[in-house]
Parts: structure tokens; C-alpha cells; sequence
């Protein structure tokens, strides 16, 4: 029965809550005549405005519910309960809860309809994932294999529709104006203050921009001392608005600008959906299959060294190398190509990748622009998406690679994976035994769950279809 009444649950930060918009689009695709609401972080209801147009948006203090839950159990439970019987009486139908926390699937649970997503279980103390949330959280095991973005992942769990098409930015002026954001929210995501500080020395004087500094109240000491490393000259050309700009307010400042250039932050993502041009700076844990700009014709240049991506947790890098594997000349010269007002660059840096990207049915396309040629963990990756467009049901097909050239190593292993999948040997060689770790997490999660042990078709059936595709697009590459 098509639902009337759709609920959507995304509490988590800023970043999470705009990538989650295309999942919204297409639920009104999908329902159009249904209405569909929201629950989020009442501190980000500024976005409602700029955002996929919604019936209902309903939120939650969690910053306040967080520090009453350790001493004031009881005033917490409060916030919680009329949120639960505020919601209630929307009566809904169905819910799509995107998050695992503890407190998301608490609210699912006591809604009392069907979840689609992170599903509660154990009276919402647990989760089960349904096959194609297990499918791509089984490939956070091994994230070097990942090619399905966040913002996809969300979008498929609603019924199939048709992307839209989307109209690229115009090209911007002959005096560009270019945002930029110099910190994240980890240390391991940040470029170093002087790169972004040399970087807008370069797009001054090569392409007389205007810079715009985007950023918190407490980044904005960063600010300042990038204007005062310029030369006095080029400090007019430069505006500080780091903490002086509410949530609606950045926003619209970022539609007006010509392009962002920032690591992998909420302003990034947030800038991609109000259709302007980005170009990502990723390092470390950050990964643009994962969380890059979502849409056509952006841009990220990522810094790739054997140790990428990395996980956030956990003590710092001993030598952590990819900070300053990105020069700043080679951001400015794919910020000039973005703003249409230079040519590409020619010149390879090791270890670094520039990327641009593509729509396509199943989702976003990071292609590779410049950089070594594709690798073992592409072609990896590239099996995995596929496989995961056969977890859909196969009504969506990536586009093909095109490996040209494959050192002998990255052929052996390629053969080794397609035999292991065939005959179900357990591999040796660890990178063969890496490339099936998320097919192992798959099944692992599939099989834990009780309320999949009956699905249809089986998990042995599921798991058979997903081992044939792997291998069959593997081998086209050995």
C-alpha cells in the first residue's frame, strides 16, 4: 500500500542532514501524493528554506537532551516523550530512519510503524541493517573498496525514480568570488593554514579573486592570520565572515559564490546542494567516494597515500604525509579550471589524485582527472558498486571502467580474488583476503539478524548473486 504519511529521521550534524536531501527528493518522487515530514537538530531548522520542500519538520534539542541525560534522567525522558507523542499524532505511515544511535532507534520503536533503514530491535536497544545498509556498511570494513557515496546510499533505500537532471552553475565572472572553509571538524581532514593562506595569494593575483573565509566563531583566529600573512595589497580582497554569519545566512553567501574550496566539512556539502562549484581538499579519514561533493561537476583533489583513508579514531599520525602531499599550486590550478578561467593541470603529483565528478543512474561518479591510472583498489571498488546495484535488484547499472593498464601484481591478485570467489577457497595473499572482508561482513551481518533469516530470497541465494557479479566484473579486467 503506498504510505500517505512519511516520516524521515536524521539526527545527525549538519554534513549528514544535507546529504540526506536526495533521499527526501526522491521520496516526493516516488509519493508524490503523500505527505512527507522530517524529524532533525532543531539547530540546523534554518536549512528547512533551502532544502527539498517538505510538509512537516519536526526537531529535537539534542545538544540540551545530552547534558540533562547524565544528572536529570527525568527531564530528559520529558524532552523525549512529547517529541514521541508529537510525532504520534501525525500518524505516519512509514518511517526512514537513517540513523544507529542509541536515541534514533529508540524513536523509531516507539512510533510503533514500519522502519525502512537502521531498524530497531531488542526494544530499540539494537539495529538491523536491511540487505543493501549491511551491503555498504559491510564495505566500511575495508573503505579503501568503497565507491558508494553516503548521499546514495540514503537514496536507495527509496523506491526507484529516475536522478534529475541538473543544470551545471554558469561560469563564474572575470573576477571570481571564492569562498573557502580552513578547518574541519578532525585535525587529520585540515590542510594546513599556510596552504590555504598561499593558496588565496595564488587566486588574488592569477585570477583577481575576492576570497570569502567561512567558518565557526572559534575558527576565527584563522582567519585573521591568513589575512595578515598576505601581502597589505591583496588583505582588502579578502573578508573574514568566520562566526558573523547564522546557518541561513552562510547559506545564501555560498549560492552567491563562484566556487568553495574547503576539506570535507557540512559548508562543503552544503554548498554542492545550492548548485555551487566545490573543490574538496581530502586527507585522511576522508574519502570523496564516501562524502565528496554530491552532484555534477565538482571537484576534489585527494591525497592517496598507501595508508588512505584512515580511520579518525585513535592517536594522530606519527608522520601524517598526506597533510602536505597537495600543493597549493595544484589546488589553485583545478580551482582556476573550475571557475572555466584555466586550463587543467598537466603536472602529476605522487600519491595525489584529482578527481571530477558525473552523474549516473545508480549515483555520483568520481572520475579521475589526473593522477596515477586505475589500481587494484579501483577495480575492486568498482566490482563491489556494481555487485551493490545487484543487492537493488540490477534495475541500475554503473557505468564501466576503463583499466588500461594493470601492473602484473594487480593482475595476479585480480585472478587470485575471481578464483577464491569461485571456488570458495580462503585466500592467502592479504590483499586478497582485504578484498573480501566486506563480502565476509555482508553475509556475517545478513546472517546475524533473525529477522533476515526468512527473507526472500535467502541469504545463501543473495549472497550466491552478489559472489557471481564480483567475479564477473573482475574478470573482465584480468
Amino acid at each position: 500500500m503506498t504510505p500517505r504519511h512519511v516520516l524521515v529521521i536524521q539526527l545527525a550534524r549538519l554534513g549528514d542532514l544535507v546529504q540526506t536531501w536526495p533521499l527526501l527528493r526522491q521520496l516526493r518522487r516516488a509519493y508524490p501524493g503523500a505527505q512527507l515530514s522530517l524529524l532533525s537538530d532543531e539547530k540546523l531548522h534554518d536549512l528547512a528554506g533551502f532544502g527539498p520542500e517538505i510538509d512537516g519538520l519536526s526537531g529535537l534539542d539534542l545538544e540540551k537532551a545530552a547534558q540533562l541525560a547524565p544528572g536529570r534522567a527525568g527531564e530528559a525522558y520529558n524532552i523525549l516523550s512529547r517529541a514521541v507523542e508529537n510525532l504520534k499524532s501525525r500518524k505516519f505511515d512509514i518511517v526512514y530512519n537513517l540513523n544507529f544511535s542509541r536515541l534514533s532507534l529508540l524513536i523509531a520503536y516507539l512510533l510503533g510503524v514500519p522502519v525502512v533503514g537502521c531498524r530497531p530491535a531488542a526494544g530499540g536497544r539494537e539495529v538491523w541493517r536491511e540487505p543493501w545498509l549491511a551491503y555498504v556498511y559491510g564495505l566500511v570494513h575495508a573503505r579503501v573498496f568503497n565507491r558508494i557515496h553516503l548521499s546514495d546510499m540514503f537514496r536507495h533505500l527509496a523506491p526507484p525514480a529516475t536522478v534529475p537532471e541538473t543544470t551545471p552553475p554558469p561560469a563564474a565572472s572575470r573576477e571570481p568570488l571564492i569562498a573557502m572553509q580552513t578547518a574541519t571538524r578532525h585535525p587529520k581532514r585540515t590542510w594546513p593554514l599556510t596552504f590555504y593562506a598561499e593558496l588565496a595569494g595564488r587566486l588574488i593575483e592569477t585570477l583577481g579573486a575576492r576570497i570569502w573565509l567561512t567558518g565557526t566563531a572559534e575558527e576565527r583566529g584563522l582567519g585573521e592570520s591568513l589575512i595578515r600573512s598576505l601581502p597589505p595589497s591583496w588583505r582588502e580582497r579578502v573578508t573574514n565572515l568566520q562566526g558573523i554569519t547564522t546557518l541561513s545566512e552562510l547559506t545564501e553567501r555560498l549560492k552567491q559564490a563562484d566556487l568553495l574550496i574547503s576539506g570535507d566539512t557540512g559548508t562543503l556539502h552544503l554548498a554542492a546542494a545550492m548548485g555551487t562549484k566545490v573543490v574538496g581538499i581530502f586527507l585522511g579519514p576522508a574519502s570523496c567516494f564516501e562524502t565528496g561533493p554530491y552532484g555534477p561537476e565538482q571537484w576534489v583533489v585527494q591525497a592517496e597515500p598507501p595508508c588512505h583513508p584512515c580511520a579518525e579514531a585513535g592517536p594522530g599520525c606519527p608522520e601524517p604525509v598526506c597533510r602536505t602531499m597537495i600543493p597549493p599550486k595544484l589546488a589553485a590550478e583545478v580551482a582556476s579550471a573550475a571557475c572555466g578561467q584555466g586550463e587543467f593541470p598537466d603536472e602529476k603529483y605522487p600519491g595525489v589524485r584529482v578527481y571530477r565528478t558525473a552523474m549516473e543512474s545508480f549515483g555520483v561518479r568520481y572520475e579521475v582527472r589526473a593522477g596515477r591510472h586505475l589500481v587494484w583498489a579501483d577495480l575492486v571498488g568498482q566490482a563491489y558498486r556494481v555487485a551493490g546495484a545487484q543487492v537493488l535488484g540490477g534495475g541500475l547499472q554503473p557505468l564501466p571502467l576503463q583499466a588500461a593498464s594493470l601492473s602484473l601484481a594487480d593482475r595476479r591478485n585480480l585472478q587470485r580474488l575471481a578464483g577464491a570467489l569461485r571456488n570458495g577457497a580462503v585466500a592467502v595473499a592479504p590483499a586478497v583476503r582485504q578484498a573480501l572482508v566486506p563480502l565476509w561482513a555482508f553475509e556475517k551481518t545478513l546472517a546475524s539478524q533473525t529477522a533476515w533469516k526468512e527473507m526472500e530470497p535467502p541469504v545463501q541465494v543473495v549472497m550466491q548473486k552478489v559472489k557471481k557479479v564480483l567475479r564477473e566484473e573482475l574478470e573482465k579486467f584480468v
